[in-house]
């Protein structure tokens, strides 16, 4: 899919939901699934099966970022290959276990829920500014969003090309 026709898809559907900003679940489901070539099973945000989640799941070979190099995962996830890639970063391949949604509203509704935990309490005051709502689900207070040690960088380029798309398709 192109950027903008997964724009015109995506963008009005979070837009609807009203609770967050429109460009940051945009620009955010546009990374997590490749502008949604990856979107396992309507999974637009990469969401991992958790503990919580009875509903279908996909195993898939992905990427994960962490500070050491010991990380285990229960069966049947599993780690395939780590490489050191300084600073204290190893870049995994894994095999882990993703949620399998019927439609992308349902894994935009699971999104915000998973947003609004309390561990993502501190970011929530600034859910409608998408700059700095990114860097407060990555900072060191709460929970962590993403292991990518570039996350914010690379959502901050794709919220100006949301932003760029949505203005040129009147959104």
């Amino acid at each position: 899919m192109k950027p903008n026709e997964f724009v015109r898809w995506i963008y009005p559907q979070a837009k609807a939901m009203g609770e967050i900003s429109p460009v940051f679940v945009t620009a955010q489901a546009a990374l997590e699934s490749g502008w949604g070539a990856s979107a396992i099973g309507n999974n637009l945000f990469g969401i991992t099966k958790g503990s919580s989640w009875t509903g279908p799941v996909r195993l898939v070979t992905t990427t994960e970022w962490f500070t050491r190099p010991d990380v285990k995962f229960k069966a049947p996830e599993e780690v395939l290959k780590v490489a050191l890639k300084g600073h204290g970063r190893y870049k995994y391949t894994v095999r882990r276990l993703f949620r399998d949604y019927a439609t992308a509203a349902d894994c935009l509704r699971d999104h915000l829920a998973i947003l609004k935990k309390p561990g993502y309490a501190d970011a929530w005051p600034y859910r409608n500014d998408p700059r700095r709502y990114v860097r407060r689900i990555m900072d060191a207070t709460g929970s962590k969003y993403a292991t990518s040690p570039s996350y914010v960088e690379t959502m901050d380029r794709l919220f100006r090309m949301v932003e760029r798309i949505v203005e040129e398709e009147g959104l």
